[in-house]
């Protein structure tokens, strides 16, 4: 367990899945839950009027539509947001559907050249040091067949 301070009120808290502690964790999803019925009640709204409405920080509500929990779907609305990469206008997240693409294909290549390079470096101790595998039999675990062997000493 980890302790750390809450951004927002400065307490300890033990951390377990989010930056912030229980009391400040609560009330977060309870603002979220006040932007949200605010957005499905007036769809067309700025940011700065369901931020004044709300109570809600305009940073945060960018932050709840950054992380995906808000999508901005109507065209009237005028709350926009931008790619963190190529700056295109998007609807919730931080890259557009292109830079995502992008980003996961290069990811993709990056790890099966890993992997390619790994079986390649096994390879090449298994056939520098033998056929036998480098950790062939000695570190597997082994079962007894307890009941066979009361059998046979009969």
């Amino acid at each position: 367990m980890e302790l750390r301070n809450c951004p927002e009120c400065g307490k300890v808290f033990t951390y377990i899945r989010t930056n912030l502690c229980p009391d400040c964790q609560r009330k977060d999803e309870q603002e979220f839950k006040d932007v949200r019925k605010y957005l499905l009640m007036n769809p067309g709204a700025h940011i700065d009027q369901i931020s004044q409405d709300t109570g809600v920080s305009a940073k945060k509500i960018v932050h709840y539509i950054r992380e995906g929990r808000l999508s901005i779907k109507n065209q009237d609305c005028q709350i926009q947001i931008t790619c963190e990469l190529c700056g295109s206008l998007i609807s919730s997240g931080r890259y557009c559907k292109d830079c995502l693409e992008k980003l996961s294909s290069g990811l993709k290549k990056s790890i099966s050249e890993e992997n390619l390079r790994t079986m390649q470096e096994l390879a090449k101790d298994t056939s520098s040091k033998g056929t036998e595998p480098k950790n062939s039999n000695k570190d597997r675990m082994h079962t007894a067949d307890f009941w066979s062997r009361g059998r046979n000493r009969r």
